[in-house]
């Protein structure tokens, strides 16, 4: 009999994950509980146990994308498992002295096979000359500096294509300039106005599901943080009921546990709508790319002091920015969208009183 040891559903059933590395070789004899590999979807990872004593068999590659809810590996009762074959010694390095054997790590072994990469000519970089699986990488990259796109950034690109495909993106564009105050955290407080304006417009707060689109009982806004290994869109969650204070101290903690990889499945759960600001970046306006299942996303660009003409013909300096929303037509009309976007202009132009 064979238990089969799945993907764990990370984000969303049916949205791929890899396996980042394997702690155990193809036949290795497990006991339940013990730690055989590492998952990641989305920046998320989660470490996976054997739901069973037996025999591991089966193991996808690494890096190869593998539908959440989807079996990885298999285990097998000891009268299923195949007889192994005999050891076969480690080849020795190139120029080594003969009888030098490659020390490599189970995954870096699998992942050197599947790259077509000769372990005799890497360099470990591990402990006592170790090879790993970054060195396994390292060594398979083309020799003109152009990377492959494999692994966990494959996937993110399919499903920005996918997402592209699927949806029938229309994006609308605003400009809000700031009579009020303004605040030292923009993206805190255009969180807020925003959440806030959903509340009026509950059919961009929500999630599609087919050709059914299921309102958000809450605003839960997902925020784009950028990491070393990244972009991530983690959830402020009830962004509505939130002060801008209380938001921008979310704000700092998930991108604190973003940087360390601490985030969690939970961080990333039950978005409703999404708020990426490049405004720091110096970047005045974008079309961003709406993240299924949501159908909206909003674009904010850099915070700029401009001259304008007041009510009374006059020129001032006000703060400015660029709106940019993003809406999936098939379940939103440009009407509504549109006045959604003129309620959140009219929030932020109030200045932080709004927030």
């Amino acid at each position: 009999m064979a238990i089969e040891v799945l993907m764990p559903v990370i984000t969303q059933a049916g949205e791929d994950g890899v396996v980042t590395a394997w702690l155990v070789d193809e036949g290795a004899r497990v006991s339940v509980g013990t730690l055989i590999a590492e998952v990641q979807a989305e920046k998320v990872a989660e470490d996976i146990a054997a739901p069973a004593d037996g025999i591991v068999s089966g193991l996808v590659p690494i890096n190869q994308p593998v539908p959440q809810g989807q079996p990885i590996c298999r285990i097998l009762e000891s009268a299923d498992a195949p007889i192994a074959p005999a050891a076969v010694a480690a080849a020795p390095r190139a120029g080594a002295p003969a009888g030098t054997r490659v020390v490599a790590s189970p995954a870096a072994k699998r992942l050197a096979q599947e790259l077509g990469v000769d372990l005799s000519r890497v360099t470990g970089t591990g402990p006592q000359g170790r090879v790993s699986e970054a060195d396994v990488a390292a060594a398979a990259e083309p020799g003109d500096g152009a990377a492959a796109m494999t692994g966990l950034r494959a996937v993110i690109a399919r499903n920005m294509r996918e997402s592209a495909a699927r949806t029938a993106a229309v994006t609308l564009t605003t400009r809000a300039e700031v009579v009020g105050p303004v605040p030292g955290e923009i993206t805190a407080w255009v969180i807020s106005c925003a959440a806030k304006a959903l509340k009026d417009h509950p059919y961009l707060n929500g999630t599609a599901d087919g050709d059914r689109f299921v309102a958000g009982e809450d605003v839960h806004v997902a925020v784009a943080v950028q990491t070393d290994e990244g972009l991530v869109a983690p959830v402020v969650r009830d962004a509505a009921e939130l002060t801008v204070h209380e938001i921008a101290d979310t704000l700092r903690q998930l991108a604190e546990r973003a940087r360390s990889r601490s985030l969690s499945a939970s961080d990333f759960a039950d978005a409703t709508f999404s708020v990426s600001n490049l405004g720091g970046y110096g970047i005045d306006a974008f079309t961003p790319i709406v993240n299924p299942p949501q159908v909206a996303i909003l674009g904010v660009g850099a915070l700029r002091r401009l001259p304008v003409f007041d009510d009374a013909g006059d020129v001032v300096a006000r703060a400015s920015m660029t709106l940019s929303l993003t809406f999936d037509h098939a379940f939103v009309d440009g009407a509504p969208a549109a006045a959604f976007l003129a309620q959140l202009r009219k929030l932020l132009e109030a200045g932080s009183t709004a927030g």
